[in-house]
């Protein structure tokens, strides 16, 4: 099931109706939090938000947010750990973190994320094993001697393509390839980033009319059924680098989480949408 369509018959606080499907004020909280509600079709990230009669409240099926999702470990050598990053969870800072739970995992205070993905992304991320080969990685990545692919679900159609306008005032460049249209909904593409900077997918993709679905900040308007995505569909799909301290050459890959692929197939079949009155 995508997730549930309620109309609104009496005026009430957004928390209150998403807990009335979650049964959980707690957890309906913590979807309005993630920006995972649509109200009318647009993105509404405050709880305490009073919902008019016959507005029509779009609730996701996730369930990765609540559920204790484990870091499983994609490669290893004498210097790094290679992991992949469950959605909802940050890199190494807020509690709970990755860098955080594998220290405790692996009984060591020795393990550094070198770098960082967003909350919601998945996908491949190094933790250097002492300081010393941190800052030998952060200079890898400041060099830019690593290459990075991402997978996202992207609104509309789309041919490939560059985006190259500045974040921040600093020079960016996203890279884009379709790997497959759905439906004249959405497209499937593999991105690759030259540059690394803070939400630069989902900035560079939103300033051109096509936004990653699932994104909150820079995009706001969704239709269904790409209001019931179950977060940002952005997935850090591999990296390539060469190890600076061992010499060796490095990929390692992670496939679309299960949350990402399910999406995709039930936008194909039409999957069920819950419809209710509240």
């Amino acid at each position: 099931m995508l997730g549930w369509k309620i109309k609104i018959k009496t005026e009430r606080k957004l928390i209150d109706i998403v807990a009335a499907v979650t049964g959980s004020k707690k957890k309906a909280k913590k979807l309005i939090d993630e920006g995972l509600i649509c109200v009318n079709y647009r993105k509404i990230p405050t709880y305490r938000t009073l919902i008019r009669p016959k507005s029509i409240v779009c609730i996701p099926n996730t369930t990765y947010l609540f559920k204790k999702t484990e870091i499983k470990i994609l490669y290893e050598d004498e210097t790094i750990i290679v992991v992949n990053k469950p959605p909802f969870l940050n890199s190494n800072v807020n509690k709970p973190n990755v860098e955080e739970i594998l220290r405790k995992q692996l009984k060591s205070q020795n393990l550094f994320v070198v770098h960082r993905l967003d909350k919601q992304t998945s996908g491949v991320l190094i933790i250097a094993k002492d300081r010393k080969i941190f800052e030998k990685f952060k200079e890898v990545f400041r060099q830019k001697q690593v290459k990075k692919i991402y997978k996202a679900l992207i609104l509309g159609t789309l041919k490939k393509g560059k985006v190259n306008f500045p974040v921040s005032g600093k020079p960016t460049l996203t890279i884009y390839e379709v790997e497959e249209k759905i439906k004249n909904l959405s497209t499937l593409v593999r991105v690759e980033i030259p540059t690394g900077r803070k939400h630069q997918i989902r900035i560079h993709f939103s300033r051109i009319g096509h936004p990653v679905v699932g994104e909150f900040l820079y995009w706001k308007n969704w239709k269904d059924p790409l209001c019931f995505a179950p977060r940002i569909i952005l997935h850090a799909y591999s990296l390539s680098f060469t190890n600076p301290i061992t010499k060796k050459e490095v990929k390692v890959k992670s496939p679309l989480p299960s949350d990402i692929s399910n999406f995709i197939e039930k936008i194909k079949t039409k999957g069920e949408i819950k419809e209710i009155e509240v």
